[in-house]
């Protein structure tokens, strides 16, 4: 394998036939430029040029190795070409992977926003419930804790939950306004935003941190859509992130209502993450697309 930089030497040193023009072309020392022919003729296994006076010319070696070397030299400016053309294009496969619980979220509406501006890109969207599957795509969305991984992490903020009911529940209910008794009253816990069954972390600006109890479910989802219909019907109170309920709003108004505004959830980390590094241009404009509309999904959220 030849050395571009030994052969571009070659080459620049036959089209000039002069040692300091072909140097000062090539922006390195004569000792640089000696050096690297040295090192090609030793590659090759023979000497490639002939020195006469102040003018260099090559040898019968040198003549048929000549256009070899301008071939590999164009071949290489091609390969670059390519690539960067890659680079700075938004064309090409996307691969996504997300945080099972966005299955149902803006995620989707927001690929398939960017895939019709972009409609050279081939894009695959999966979601997981396991952290390390991230890796295996070219960008990941991720919520709550984070894993060690080889990813660069960057937040995009946080998003808000809180504890909802249908209308229809809250006439036949009244002690929902009674944090102290919303262990009496039937909950849905299809989804897990924060633990799996026993405690739940509330917190008031005055009156500070409590901590209720949250019956086991017998049915567990990964469909943040499922624990929301089951709400919306009267099964009971739970937890939604408000993103969703305002989305909801919208086609059903006052189906859903804030139950203890006073009280907030822990707030829950959004999270891309992407390798470190150069990206493609593909992937540098889907992050800057989601940045942007993750954005306004978390600033408009219900405080």
């Amino acid at each position: 394998m030849y050395d571009m930089n030994d052969l571009q030497s070659f080459t620049t040193l036959i089209e000039t036939e002069n040692l300091t023009k072909a140097a000062k072309q090539l922006e390195v020392s004569k000792s640089t430029l000696s050096r690297r022919i040295s090192h090609l003729e030793a590659s090759v296994g023979q000497s490639l040029l002939l020195r006469q006076a102040n003018k260099i010319f090559p040898n019968d070696a040198g003549k048929a190795f000549y256009p070899h070397a301008c071939k590999i030299l164009d071949a290489a400016k091609l390969a670059q070409k390519t690539v960067d053309t890659l680079q700075e294009s938004v064309m090409g496969e996307l691969n996504i992977t997300a945080y099972y619980g966005l299955a149902r979220s803006w995620l989707p509406k927001e690929v398939v926003h960017f895939a019709d501006n972009h409609p050279e890109v081939s894009i695959s969207l999966k979601t997981t419930s396991i952290f390390a599957e991230l890796e295996l795509s070219d960008i990941g969305v991720w919520l709550g804790s984070l894993q060690p991984s080889k990813f660069k992490e960057e937040m995009l903020g946080h998003l808000t939950c809180g504890l909802y009911a249908s209308s229809s529940f809250l006439k036949e209910n009244p002690a929902v306004d009674d944090i102290e008794r919303l262990k009496d009253i039937p909950w849905v816990n299809f989804h897990h935003f924060y633990q799996p069954a026993g405690d739940l972390e509330l917190l008031h600006s005055e009156d500070g941190t409590k901590r209720i109890e949250i019956p086991k479910s017998q049915i567990w989802t990964d469909q943040i859509a499922m624990q929301l219909e089951q709400i919306a019907k009267g099964k009971g109170i739970g937890v939604l992130p408000d993103y969703m309920v305002n989305m909801r709003e919208k086609h059903h108004p006052g189906d859903l209502i804030r139950v203890l505004p006073q009280w907030q959830l822990p707030l829950i980390p959004v999270y891309l993450l992407y390798p470190y590094g150069s990206l493609p241009k593909r992937v540098t404009a889907f992050l800057h697309h989601f940045r942007k509309h993750t954005a306004t999904i978390l600033n408009s959220q219900q405080l």
